[in-house]
C-alpha cells in the first residue's frame, strides 16, 4: 500500500491517492482539480472516492471520478450539506457539479480495497458527518485534526464541543505512532499533537 499526496485548488487541500494494490487507487478527498489528480494516479483507474466531509474544496471533483466509474462514499449525516449553501461553495463563489454518493457510511464501517481495510472513524465537530479513514497506522482526518490546529466550527453544523470531544475522546484514545495526514497542510502524529496542539494538548 502506498499513499501520495495531491495538493489541489485555491485552498490548497490535499487529495490522497491510495495504491491499494498496484493495480487500481483510491482517492480520499478529491476536492479539485481533476486532471491534476488524474495525472498523479497515471494509468492505473481509480475505484473509489471517499470523502471525509461534503465541503466544496473536498468533494470538487467527485462527480467526474464518478463519470469514470468510481464509487463515492459520503457519511449519511453529511449528504444534507451537498448543496450549494451546505457545501460552502456559494460563499466561496465555486461552482460544482452535482453527484450522489454510492455509499453512504455510518462509525465503524470497513471499507475492504483488495487486501486493505479502511476503517470509518465518525469524527463529527467540523460537520456532522465528518469522518477520519484509518488504513494500517495511518490516519486520513480531513479538517477535524490539522499539524498544530483543529477544523473550523463556524461553518453549517460546526459544533466545537463535538468537535474537541471527537478528537480528545476517540482519536487520541489510539496509539501514538499513528501518522496523520490532515485535509490540508503538513503531516503530523497523534503523539506528537498530544503533546503540543494548543487547541488540544493534554499534558
Amino acid at each position: 500500500m502506498v499513499i501520495k499526496r495531491v495538493t489541489v485548488g485555491d485552498i490548497e487541500e490535499n487529495a490522497y491517492i491510495l495504491d491499494y494494490d498496484g493495480d487500481s487507487v483510491a482517492v480520499i478527498d478529491a476536492g479539485a482539480e481533476y486532471e491534476k489528480i488524474k495525472s498523479a494516479i497515471g494509468e492505473k483507474p481509480c475505484t473509489h472516492v471517499l470523502l471525509t466531509h461534503a465541503h466544496f474544496d473536498h468533494i470538487g471533483a467527485a462527480a467526474k471520478f464518478k463519470l469514470d466509474g468510481a464509487k463515492i462514499y459520503l457519511h449519511r449525516d453529511d449528504i444534507k450539506l451537498l448543496n450549494g449553501v451546505g457545501n460552502l461553495s456559494a460563499m466561496f463563489g465555486e461552482k460544482l457539479d452535482e453527484f450522489s454518493p454510492d455509499v453512504i457510511l455510518s462509525d465503524g464501517d470497513n471499507i475492504r480495497l483488495g487486501e486493505c481495510d479502511v476503517k470509518v472513524l465518525s469524527t463529527p465537530g467540523h460537520t456532522d458527518g465528518s469522518v477520519c479513514y484509518i488504513v494500517g497506522k495511518t490516519i486520513l482526518s480531513g479538517d477535524t485534526l490539522f499539524r498544530m490546529s483543529v477544523g473550523r466550527t463556524d461553518f453549517p453544523s460546526g459544533n466545537a464541543q463535538k468537535l474537541y470531544d471527537s478528537i480528545v475522546n476517540k482519536l487520541f484514545k489510539l496509539a501514538d505512532e499513528y501518522e496523520v495526514l490532515p485535509g490540508h497542510g503538513e503531516k503530523t502524529t497523534l503523539g506528537f499533537e498530544k503533546k503540543y496542539n494548543p487547541y488540544l494538548c493534554t499534558n
